[in-house]
């Protein structure tokens, strides 16, 4: 039997590239995810340590995929939804038509429907259903979210058509009078620009919209264990003087010079040597940095 090691080895080389840049492109994803979620508790990881490089880009790594997989699936929605898009747009282009002499046509397609996006939209269901559980905002933002999605999606694909005909032109050898009215199809270079400004969009637009986005990095950071929601925290002093003694465990042994406590929210711990804790007080919800040397944390 024949192997053909040459297209093998181009298969693989392939298959490399498109784990490197998937890899990267998570890598940056979550790096973004960290630094907004950072942002929104406001605190920065400080006297980060090799091994706590190597975690957070381990953790960023994980956050792209959950988050580019929440994408696809909004997108997922949107497509599912689409034909019902499509008849609202076509009655809304014949709506402004009336108010002009000369009739405006779409100058994109929209994307068209597949079967095979409507097991991802059940996951987006799944996801609205969770994230509205706690925020309300999601059961109509999220919805929302997916039609715009499927919007820029649509955008992508008609820019990657245009990009693919004029591709064909070029590298045909016959001469054509498509070739001469190549310059009515676009700028290549300005079309490849344009659909890769709209895939940044739809990674990114997500995350521009507060309620989503604070959800799904709240979420995202309980799946690695960088926020915790359910534990019992034992706490040295000083810093256990400094949490009310109304959240105290009380019903819970803790070590010798340790407090322990529950109804605590871990909001940031495993990089640099503070963990981020935050409790009620009152009316008010306080946040506290402590070393990570100076408390416990058990998780159920």
């Amino acid at each position: 039997m024949f192997i053909n090691t040459s297209s093998l080895e181009q298969n693989l080389n392939s298959l490399s590239k498109i784990i490197t840049c998937a890899l990267k492109l998570g890598i940056l994803i979550g790096g973004v995810c960290v630094i907004v979620y950072s942002l929104k508790i406001g605190h920065f990881p400080q006297d980060i340590s090799a091994g706590d490089g190597l975690l957070f880009l381990m953790a960023a790594a994980c956050f792209g995929v959950v988050y580019v997989f929440f994408v696809a699936s909004l997108v997922a929605l949107g497509i599912s939804v689409s034909p019902v898009v499509r008849v609202v747009f076509k009655f809304s282009v014949r709506g402004v038509n009336l108010f002009y002499r000369q009739k405006k046509q779409p100058v994109h397609e929209f994307a068209p429907f597949e079967w095979t996006a409507i097991l991802f939209a059940l996951f987006s269901i799944f996801i609205i259903i969770v994230l509205g559980s706690r925020d309300t905002a999601a059961y109509w933002n999220l919805p929302l979210l997916s039609i715009g999605l499927y919007f820029f999606y649509s955008l992508y694909l008609s820019f990657g058509k245009n990009i693919k005909q004029i591709e064909i032109v070029n590298n045909s050898l016959v001469h054509t009078t498509e070739k001469e009215n190549i310059a009515q199809l676009g700028n290549l270079e300005s079309l490849r620009k344009r659909q890769q400004f709209i895939l940044a969009i739809i990674l990114f637009i997500p995350l521009a919209i507060g309620g989503v986005s604070g959800e799904l990095l709240d979420a995202t950071m309980r799946m690695t264990h960088v926020r915790i929601e359910k534990s019992i925290i034992y706490i040295k002093e000083p810093y256990s003087s400094l949490i009310p003694k109304l959240i105290a465990a009380t019903d819970h042994s803790a070590p010798k010079e340790y407090t322990p406590f529950d109804k605590i929210v871990v909001l940031f711990k495993g990089f640099g040597k503070i963990t981020v804790i935050s409790f009620q007080d009152g009316n008010t919800i306080r946040k506290l940095e402590i070393p990570n040397d100076q408390l416990i944390i058990e998780t159920p």
